[in-house]
């Protein structure tokens, strides 16, 4: 295989409905009646979109939609959307999982389907998981967070509807469920580890500072995730001390997940018998093994590998 030496690569509505409300199809309009009436302002469209949102558990894209066909009269959209067999069988989890994400909104009206770093934070507290505990990346990644501390609506509906999650007790459960199994099973650990790089990423940067890789490395190579050390290598001291020492560049997504892959390999071969110099590895991956062959060893001496 040919060698690699780069280490940078890459809702005010007029209607309101109850249970008890006979749902009357909305009579057709001419089209000259629609377009002579004057378009809502901005702040009238949020609050029928947020009304809207409220009754049905839709999310705002579908309210969009359907009040601009209904010249967004939310009453008219409302009926029209429960005529619909389709969307009054949603799924009833789906709509209590959509009560405690409202219930969370910090800007219901500026970001109706998200929460913030404050939502986030007190969504966690309520679940008892301390932000700082590698079970927040569990739950970001279960809920496939497009960055820390940012939750959208239907990531958080999507991933706890499946599994009929639909309280803070059940959350709960689910992802200390998964932060236990992470220990055995890799294929989870891997998820959760790659989709940490993902949420590090300020807008638009291809890598992360080295001082937050170094801290998340530590939380993730832990007794809690994949604990990276062996029986006479502490390798995620070494690791870390190397990079501090001898490195300290930003780390990019080819280095973040290839150390995943080297970290594997030292846990099945300490003695390093797996890699040689024509290995693909980033050149960081390779200038480590020299060092720690001179400068770890017994006696400070270069050990062979074969």
């Amino acid at each position: 295989m040919p060698k690699r030496k780069s280490d940078q690569a890459e809702l005010n509505g007029v209607g309101h409905i109850t249970e008890t409300t006979t749902l009357r199809k909305p009579k057709k309009m001419k089209r000259s009646q629609v377009s002579a009436m004057p378009t809502p302002s901005t702040s009238q469209q949020k609050a029928a979109i947020a009304e809207f949102t409220s009754v049905t558990n839709a999310n705002t894209s579908a309210a969009t939609k359907l009040l601009k066909q209904h010249n967004w009269n939310s009453s008219n959209a409302i009926n029209a959307f429960f005529n619909n067999p389709s969307n009054a069988a949603a799924n009833p989890a789906r709509k209590s999982l959509d009560r405690i994400f409202d219930s969370y909104r910090t800007s219901p009206r500026d970001s109706p389907d998200e929460l913030d770093l404050e939502g986030t934070g007190n969504l966690l507290q309520a679940l008892s998981i301390d932000l700082e505990d590698i079970g927040s990346l569990v739950f970001f990644e279960v809920v496939q967070s497009p960055q820390i501390g940012v939750i959208t609506r239907q990531g958080f509906a999507d991933a706890f509807s499946d599994v009929n999650a639909d309280s803070l007790p059940k959350i709960r459960n689910v992802i200390l469920g998964k932060r236990a199994e992470m220990t055995r099973d890799r294929a989870l650990f891997k998820r959760v580890y790659n989709h940490t790089f993902q949420l590090l990423l300020e807008d638009r940067k291809k890598a992360m500072d080295f001082d937050q890789a170094a801290s998340f490395w530590r939380v993730l190579f832990s007794d809690a995730g994949l604990k990276w050390e062996t029986r006479n290598s502490p390798w995620l001291e070494w690791w870390l001390e190397y990079l501090e020492t001898e490195w300290r560049k930003a780390v990019n997504k080819d280095l973040w997940r290839q150390t995943l892959t080297f970290a594997e390999e030292t846990l099945k071969d300490e003695d390093l018998g797996f890699w040689n110099e024509e290995s693909s590895w980033p050149s960081v991956i390779d200038e480590f093994v020299e060092w720690v062959k001179s400068k770890k060893r017994s006696g400070g001496e270069a050990m062979e590998v074969e």
